[in-house]
């Protein structure tokens, strides 16, 4: 999941103030007819369909970045208060279950949005496209949901066994929020759009051996839940299933029918 960024506060007000410009200028452009004009209206159709397109993640992404300019906006006591609250760890799922399993989904801050912006590209509006928005909504949350109270349980029986170590690092009130958890769920299951079995294992063992990796990035819980999402998206296959019976449909009836001078003449030979 997501992990602050401190010096995105200082950074913050000047990216603010190229986006306001930024905008400001594309409209005027548009407006008045500028060079750029044709460009700007041909990406903002693009940018259209995308959206019509996969309307869920399109709308989770305005949502998390309407959150993380709001955080941006706040001092670093108050946004590291904000997102620990909506965060999943121990003390929160113990206290604020339901609000920390849905909301922690729902928060990042702004040096994690180029992230979520390639999730969003590359995972989620692609799954989205395949399997339709309701399926894909089920999957992340499930995957996200369950990759927590997984990652969850194990972090507690590890508190029995090693107490002291666990506690000392913090875990009962560690800030962990963001949409890994969910979009490598997704992620695990796209990889059955890949037709070819051996081609798909070898992309779902690329995929496993990239989590495991990245694990270096990020705290033994986090890494620990990314591994499990992915696996949780492996074992959601079935969901796969009306999609991909759909793929092997359309591709059957692309193929081109067969020549009828392959097959023999029923009058040949007749006088």
């Amino acid at each position: 999941m997501a992990s602050a960024a401190p010096q995105a506060a200082v950074l913050w007000p000047f990216a603010e103030m190229a986006l306001v410009l930024s905008l400001f200028f594309a409209v005027l452009a548009v407006k008045r007819g500028w060079g750029g004009e044709a460009l700007i209206r041909r990406g903002a159709s693009r940018v259209k369909e995308w959206a019509l397109a996969a309307p869920a993640t399109a709308a989770l992404w305005v949502f998390l970045a309407l959150h993380s300019i709001t955080l941006g906006e706040l001092t670093s006591d108050a946004r590291t208060e904000v997102l620990r609250t909506h965060s999943t760890n121990l003390t929160q799922l113990a206290e604020h279950p339901v609000s920390a399993l849905i909301g922690s989904a729902l928060w990042i801050e702004i040096p994690d949005l180029p992230m979520v912006a390639l999730l969003a590209v590359a995972v989620l509006a692609p799954t989205e496209r395949w399997l339709g928005t309701f399926r894909t909504v089920v999957v992340f949350f499930l995957g996200h949901v369950l990759a927590t109270l997984i990652t969850a349980g194990v972090l507690t029986t590890l508190l029995r066994v090693e107490t002291e170590r666990y506690v000392d690092r913090g875990f009962g009130s560690v800030v962990d929020v963001g949409v890994s958890y969910g979009s490598l769920c997704v992620a695990g299951l796209l990889t059955y759009r890949v037709r070819s079995l051996p081609l798909r294992l070898l992309t779902m063992a690329a995929l496993m051996a990239g989590v495991v990796a990245s694990g270096a990035f990020f705290e033994d819980y986090t890494g620990f839940g990314h591994n499990t999402a992915v696996v949780l998206g492996f074992l959601f296959h079935p969901l796969a299933r009306p999609a991909m019976a759909r793929d092997a449909a359309r591709k059957a009836s692309s193929r081109p029918p067969e020549e009828y001078g392959n097959r023999p003449d029923e009058h040949a030979g007749s006088a």
